[in-house]
């Protein structure tokens, strides 16, 4: 019995490694900070309220009805680091109008601006920071994004990305995801399970879907428990159109035309 035993968690030691090692490269591409993501959320989150739009953060510099009309619609986005810089949006294009929320984070400091056209026929973007074509940085929050952990675009693809990563990564407010079972689908493609226990018998299981050892899709289902007892379920969807470990340089700067006012202290010399 002891004999069984031990092979039985040989086993399911080395299966683990195999099963979780499709996952493992892209684990090691977000570690490497390192990568451009390209996604499409097709799973947006119920209008709660008529202030949930598209904002990635703070405001767009666009009246309330220019950056309404993606509301409760898909959304696309990008990610892009090299080292400590960083830039993310978020948006869509709807009826040939076109709107993206963009952060960039370079050199200790954020800036938040507004990228959109109003026709398809339009080749150039236009954008809106603290004003048309211009932007004021704001001293990057770096205990705030440890509290929060790294964000990775909108609310559902920063927790489905932090999910990959290594618990030792996340704060103790971060729900930690355990490995629960992999396969092969019956149109070839792969897949690895992983589960969540939220508290109070709430749970989430993700599902990332690999074409080969290609990441394409990520899914999950989250079961939620109001106070009343009420059950619902929530289920997601990401697909992934690239995951790759080289930064896209051109994004972790701002964009030509777009002037920074930002007044800065001068550094007294010795």
């Amino acid at each position: 019995m002891k004999k069984f035993l031990i092979l039985a968690l040989l086993i399911f030691a080395v299966s683990f490694h195999v099963e979780a090692s499709r996952l493992d490269s892209y684990r090691e591409i977000l570690l490497s900070n390192s990568y451009t993501i390209k996604y499409t959320n097709v799973t947006p989150a119920p209008r709660v309220t008529n202030k949930d739009r598209v904002e990635l953060y703070g405001k767009s510099g666009l009246a309330a009805e220019e950056n309404d009309f993606l509301t409760n619609k898909p959304k696309s986005g990008v990610i892009t680091a090299d080292g400590q810089n960083k830039y993310e949006e978020i948006g869509g294009k709807v009826d040939g109008k076109e709107l993206y929320m963009c952060r960039l984070s370079k050199n200790g400091e954020d800036f938040f601006f507004t990228k959109y056209k109003n026709k398809e026929s339009e080749r150039k973007w236009k954008y809106v920071g603290t004003r048309r074509n211009r932007v004021v940085a704001n001293d990057k929050n770096y205990i705030a994004e440890i509290l929060d952990n790294e964000s990775y675009g909108d609310a559902d693809m920063s927790r489905l990305i932090n999910a990959i990563l290594p618990n030792s990564n996340k704060n103790s407010q971060q729900a930690e995801y355990k490995f629960i079972a992999q396969g092969e689908l019956p149109d070839g493609n792969f897949y690895e399970d992983y589960r969540a226990d939220l508290g109070g018998g709430n749970v989430e299981i993700v599902r990332y879907y690999f074409e080969g050892d290609k990441l394409f899709k990520i899914a999950s289902a989250s079961l939620d428990k109001t106070p009343a007892g009420t059950e619902y379920v929530r289920h997601y969807i990401i697909q992934i159109a690239e995951f790759s470990p080289a930064p896209e340089e051109s994004l972790l700067q701002l964009p030509k035309g777009v002037k920074d006012e930002t007044k800065r202290k001068k550094s007294k010399e010795a």
